[in-house]
């Protein structure tokens, strides 16, 4: 949303609810395609209790493959008041500003919804050639609705270094100390895990690591959530790498970074200049991180 998330902003969570298909058909609407050639249906508008406005295609809202629902149960239990308490609407693969929380009435509409989260600024992803969006038309932009594609560290740990003393060639974890006697210019050797996501249903395919800017790569092992349905990945993977080379830095420090492939062999591009524009949104740049090595006393 171009705020300094970090890697704050994801979660995965179980939701319950029913299917927004089959509560537009207990509405009347027996045949999408009718609506939409006759009536111009085009668009699902939901409204909120505080008086945000959100939208969808009405392709992903009525797919059976686009599995939107809307939600009272979270994680088993009956939603929280902060995640959208009674009824929340889950779309699943798109940015969470279409997932709109405290649900007070759904429309079929021949346009998109009114207001700032739809058709206003906050969403609307402008060209880097643009730097004043005064000057934008933003009638003639679409609002974010699938997002990328994204990765996060969130463990680390330095098991050895180029010149740390080995106590035993012959025994294997001999290279792992909870101290590291580490210069800059050594390589030492990093365990690290975390998450992996892709919008739009796509799965996530492979997790690669760096601990020297990209110069080499170490490919993570998938674990949980590997296995989803394939175009239907609507939550995170976790990934564990035990053996990332990192070239400890003049300040002291090591830095790893992390991208994602997806099924659609898209990557996560290097640096952000490769996604900027003014608003901040959509940056999904290699995730970074910083370690600084245990030292020895």
């Amino acid at each position: 949303s171009g705020t300094s998330w970090g890697q704050g902003a994801i979660s995965t969570a179980k939701w319950g609810g029913v299917k927004l298909s089959e509560v537009l058909k207990l509405a009347g609407l027996d045949d999408p395609i009718h609506a939409q050639e006759t009536g111009g249906m085009e668009h699902i508008r939901f409204y909120s209790i505080d008086g945000m406005k959100a939208s969808i295609c009405i392709e992903k809202g009525l797919s059976p493959y686009g599995d939107c629902i809307v939600a009272y149960e979270m994680n088993g239990e009956p939603l929280p008041r902060d995640h959208g308490f009674p009824l929340r609407v889950i779309v699943p693969g798109y940015a969470a500003v279409r997932n709109v929380k405290w649900l007070s009435k759904i429309e079929l509409s021949g346009t998109e919804a009114d207001g700032a989260w739809q058709r206003g600024l906050n969403y609307k992803t402008l060209p880097p050639s643009v730097t004043d969006a005064k000057t934008v038309n933003l009638a003639e932009m679409p609002s974010m609705t699938e997002v990328s594609l994204f990765s996060g560290i969130t463990q680390t740990e330095i098991v050895s270094s180029s010149s740390s003393p080995s106590n035993d060639d012959d025994d294997a974890n001999a290279t792992t100390t909870t101290a590291i006697d580490a210069k800059p210019g050594d390589v030492v050797r990093v365990k690290a895990s975390g998450w992996a996501w892709a919008g739009g249903g796509r799965n996530v395919v492979r997790v690669d690591l760096t601990g020297d800017n990209g110069a080499s790569w170490t490919t993570a092992t998938l674990t949980e959530g590997k296995d989803q349905r394939f175009g239907r990945a609507w939550a995170w993977v976790f990934w564990e790498c035990d053996d990332i080379a990192a070239t400890v830095q003049p300040d002291g420090k090591v830095r790893l970074a992390s991208k994602a492939v997806d099924m659609a062999f898209n990557v996560q591009p290097e640096s952000s200049d490769h996604t900027w524009n003014v608003r901040g949104l959509g940056n999904n740049s290699w995730y970074r991180t910083e370690v600084t090595p245990p030292q020895t006393t």
